[in-house]
């Protein structure tokens, strides 16, 4: 993005501005994810995926790149008191931040939570309801036993 002349922007500044948005990215990398020492996610097409007030982004997958069964979740929601959930970082942003403290489970935007079943056990996954989005899982990054970029362990 050229914003010509000599302005900058500081980095803080734009993370602030699109922190409230549903944001993805392409990745070039094979992608894999294992469960019990069987490959059970394999993609060329994985994107990077921050939820809204999301800091750290995890992978989601073409539904297609796992050799699971996805069922609707049978998790509970969880609880909802009104209260924000999140974090603060009072110089970047007023929103309650989501970083990796708070449970995969806790949704700031539209869609799916599913289970994921394969290799004889059961992960969170999460099919997002924008467009851009249509047929990818979110996947829980931290269900899995083992991620690989390429052939370098995550």
């Amino acid at each position: 993005m050229s914003r010509g002349g000599n302005v900058s922007v500081l980095l803080r500044d734009l993370f602030a501005s699109e922190l409230g948005e549903l944001r993805h990215e392409p990745t070039a990398k094979r992608v894999r994810a294992e469960l019990g020492g069987l490959t059970v996610v394999d993609s060329l097409r994985a994107e990077l995926v921050w939820e809204p007030r999301r800091v750290v982004p995890t992978y989601a997958v073409p539904v297609e790149d796992v050799d699971g069964e996805l069922v609707a979740s049978s998790a509970p929601a969880p609880d909802e008191t009104g209260k924000p959930v999140g974090f603060a970082i009072p110089d970047v942003t007023d929103l309650p931040v989501l970083d990796p403290r708070v449970p995969f489970g806790v949704r700031s935007t539209d869609g799916d939570p599913v289970d994921v079943h394969a290799a004889g056990r059961m992960v969170a996954g999460f099919r997002p309801g924008d467009p851009d989005l249509a047929g990818y899982v979110v996947l829980d990054f931290d269900a899995f036993d083992r991620w690989l970029e390429e052939d370098d362990v995550v």
